[in-house]
């Protein structure tokens, strides 16, 4: 049987009913956003919406309960939604430079079993597209006290499937030279061909006009997932492309993610995420253009 609304967890919000909300309604649901004693944006956020607009907080907490288990499955609760959820957060808010955010997401991704280090994979391959900005709000978040931080056990839950390869990444690059060497432009070719099944045009622009400059950008992008599962890469890119509305970077990140072992539904839930937090629904259109065919057509 479909899940009823009696199904989905409130946090003291009585979400069968829209309508109507009650003062204790509001005062259970904010007692839980202080339990885990974080950053309060949660707790004030929530309040503009309980105190003014009930019935659209009521919608907002509904929303956020439709990514607790697959489009296709709705009715089982998977715990690994976390994990991806939280990394994809961690990555959007580097880029948009909200500080509590990224403290925020920290303090979720420790208690989901990270260490420093695998956040710091995290981190890296944010400031591929966030730049010394993106690593400068980091350090503001989290900086001063992440030599004392504590580490989380190692072994975070991820998707079924979803598992460390950090020899996928090499293309074959000889970091030996700093010219882009015919052996480069092959390997490269070879690799984006042999995994996308074409060379995107952002690489053959570079290979054409800065070729030094795609070198070592792909040479970081090879070295920033080193022991968190690959498909963290191509579902931060859904994440980065989405937000963006770039038709293209969602094309090759819905490709590389099947590629690697990305279901259809983890392509979409990349995607709708991001629409549910950032973009509303008009996020979908690059997704259409992009992604729609793809998704069609899955083998």
């Amino acid at each position: 049987m479909p899940r009823s609304v009696r199904d989905l967890n409130g946090r003291g919000l009585d979400l069968t009913d829209i309508e109507h909300t009650t003062p204790q309604e509001i005062d259970a649901y904010l007692t839980t956003r202080w339990t885990g004693r974080g950053p309060l944006y949660d707790q004030y956020a929530m309040s503009l919406m309980l105190d003014y607009a009930p019935d659209f907080a009521k919608l907002h907490w509904w929303a956020a309960e439709v990514f607790r288990s697959m489009p296709s499955d709705p009715d089982t609760y998977d715990p690994s939604f976390a994990t991806p959820n939280s990394i994809q957060q961690l990555h959007s808010y580097m880029v948009l430079g909200w500080e509590t955010g990224i403290r925020n997401q920290f303090r979720v991704l420790r208690r989901l079993g990270f260490t420093r280090a695998q956040m710091m994979e995290i981190v890296m391959f944010g400031r591929l597209v966030a730049g010394m900005r993106g690593l400068g709000h980091v350090y503001h978040a989290v900086g001063d006290v992440l030599p004392d931080y504590q580490d989380g056990h190692g072994h975070p839950v991820f998707p079924a499937g979803w598992a460390a390869d950090p020899e996928a990444f090499r293309s074959g690059l000889d970091l030996a030279s700093r010219d882009f060497t015919d052996r480069d432009r092959a390997n490269l070719t070879a690799w984006y061909e042999r995994t996308l099944g074409y060379v995107p045009k952002s690489v053959e622009f570079g290979m054409r006009w800065d070729p030094m400059l795609l070198k070592v950008h792909r040479a970081m992008w090879e070295r920033a997932i080193k022991t968190l599962p690959k498909q963290v890469a191509p579902y931060l890119m859904l994440r980065d492309a989405t937000l963006n509305g770039d038709r293209d970077a969602l094309r090759e990140a819905a490709l590389l993610g099947k590629a690697w072992g990305l279901t259809p539904d983890w392509i979409v839930r990349g995607i709708t995420q991001t629409v549910q937090y950032f973009t509303g629904l008009r996020g979908m259109y690059a997704a259409y253009d992009a992604v729609n065919d793809i998704l069609s057509n899955w083998e």
